[in-house]
């Protein structure tokens, strides 16, 4: 679980800012045990509540956990000797706090306006 919270910690400190901090609150996906929710601190306020943390100071972007030994188990690997972490998030969800889109629908639209205003970097 130590392996899976610092890869969090590093996706948040490189996708929203090094001065991110990140929460991990328990909860449940069916193949994962445990499984946590991941917060990051509000990148607007600062942690004070904004429209945007709903005026709590966190702001949640995605779902994690260990892989559950019997997944492990049915894709013909042993969980005595294997384990493995997993995250999801929606990419849309990303990119709308990472550049302040505010309606998930633009990205449907297919209105290349919206669109050319991302421009690729390379790495």
């Amino acid at each position: 679980m130590s392996d899976l919270k610092g890869t969090l910690d590093l996706f948040a400190k490189k996708m929203f800012g090094s001065e991110r901090e990140i929460r991990l609150r328990p909860s449940f996906f069916p193949f994962t045990e445990p499984s946590v929710e991941m917060d990051i601190s509000c990148f607007k306020c600062g942690g004070a509540g904004c429209n945007i943390c709903k005026k709590t100071g966190w702001i949640e972007i995605l779902g994690a956990g260990m892989v559950h030994p019997n997944v492990l188990r049915m894709s013909g690997y042993d969980p005595e000797v294997y384990s493995g972490f997993a995250f999801g998030m929606g990419p849309e969800r990303i990119t709308m706090l990472k550049y302040g889109v505010e309606d998930i629908r633009h990205f449907y639209t297919n209105d290349v306006r919206f669109i050319s205003q991302f421009h690729r970097t390379e790495a």
